[in-house]
Parts: C-alpha cells; sequence; structure tokens
C-alpha cells in the first residue's frame, strides 16, 4: 500500500497529489503547478516518519479487525 495524501500548495494554492513515501525519500515536496520547493529538516523528517510508520501500523491493525 502506498500512502497518498492531497495537499494544498501555500503559494499557489492548487491541491497536489503527495507521495508521502517518495516525498520522504526525496526530502522535498515540490509543487507541479508553480514549482515551489519544500524542503525537509532532519527534524521534519523524523517526525514524519513516525506519523507515517504509526498510520501505518494502525491501517494494518483495523484492517485485522472483523467487520460488524
Amino acid at each position: 500500500m502506498q500512502l497518498q495524501v492531497n495537499y494544498r500548495c501555500d503559494v499557489c494554492e492548487n491541491m497536489i497529489h503527495l507521495d508521502f513515501q517518495k516525498s520522504l525519500e526525496q526530502k522535498k515536496i515540490e509543487c507541479p503547478h508553480c514549482g515551489v520547493v519544500y524542503n525537509f529538516s532532519k527534524e521534519d523528517l523524523s517526525r514524519f516518519n513516525r506519523c507515517y510508520n504509526e498510520f501505518v501500523q494502525k491501517m494494518k491493525e483495523a484492517n485485522k479487525e472483523p467487520v460488524s
């Protein structure tokens, strides 16, 4: 499963379909509309990675629960 998020660019205010894992690997988000690049600090990457892993774990656990 690949986590993708809709993100609104702060500069042009257009929606970006963000591939979260790819953005973490590249350490940036680039808006395809206006070209602005958001670079991540090491602290940001650590926090994002922790949140991403927690979210993936919750999704895995939710899929194991029986549906009522």
